[in-house]
């Protein structure tokens, strides 16, 4: 799965799981392949491509 982005590495691990485990939330669209920005404090991230355009706005709120 990750080989070619990794430069022929493996993952050892799912980020989804090492999130959860180290106490975090993990959250995801129910739609596949939509848009779903999550904001905590100083941190802006987004599920997908999909997201950037709400990533940028919510960044862009932020900076005002």
């Amino acid at each position: 799965m990750a080989k070619g982005l990794l430069g022929g590495g493996e993952m050892k691990f799912y980020p989804q799981d090492a999130l959860t485990q180290a106490g975090g939330r993990f959250s995801q669209s129910d739609a596949p392949f939509s848009a779903h920005v999550v904001t905590d404090r100083e941190l802006i991230t987004g599920q997908n491509p999909a997201s950037a355009p709400a990533v940028a706005q919510e960044l862009l709120k932020r900076l005002k």
